[in-house]
């Protein structure tokens, strides 16, 4: 009978030691990884919202530039068309070849100024998909940080269950000896 009961308490004992080893890893082991995986996430995110304030403001700069350009090529044209009669047509060939410059420059800038958009949208479109790629992975976190806490739970239960049939199992022998 005291073997019996020895087999049982030993058992107990690794049943015990088990549940303890297995609630220690649940809690180091996933939350560990997890907890790095939100992280990247969350660095990620952060540098392609920089990326895209970077994208944002080379555009607002662009834009900005562009504006004397415009209002410099209205004047010209504007000048022009003034002056077109009056000037002999050596001066108004050297005027024109001087506008046709400030065209190609301006055009320049505006091809520039436009891929920069396109950029920029690009970026936005990234982010918004990485936005929804981080709020999915959290949630999914989440849920295992869920999961986790009620398998712990349970454990930390049975693992009362046991120790206290344990004492009730070793309060037997004590009962009857007496």
């Amino acid at each position: 009978m005291s073997m019996f009961i020895n087999q049982m308490l030993g058992c107990l004992i690794i049943a015990a030691g088990i549940g303890g080893a297995v609630g220690w890893l649940l809690r180091n082991v996933s939350a560990g990884t997890v907890t790095q995986q939100l992280a990247d996430v969350t660095a990620m995110m952060h540098l392609k919202e920089q990326m895209l304030e970077k994208a944002r403001h080379q555009l607002r700069d662009a834009t900005s530039k562009m504006q004397p350009l415009e209002s410099q090529m209205m004047a010209s044209q504007t000048l022009s068309q003034s002056n077109q009669e009056e000037l002999p047509s050596q001066e108004h060939s050297v005027i024109l070849e001087k506008q046709c410059v400030d065209t190609d420059r301006l055009h320049t800038r505006l091809q520039e100024s436009e891929s920069a958009g396109g950029w920029v949208e690009w970026l936005d479109v990234q982010l918004t998909e990485r936005d929804e790629k981080h709020r999915i992975a959290l949630h999914e976190v989440e849920l295992q940080l869920a999961e986790r806490d009620r398998r712990i739970c349970e454990l930390e239960q049975l693992h009362e269950q046991l120790r206290k049939q344990a004492e009730d199992d070793e309060a037997l022998p004590t009962d009857k000896a007496a």
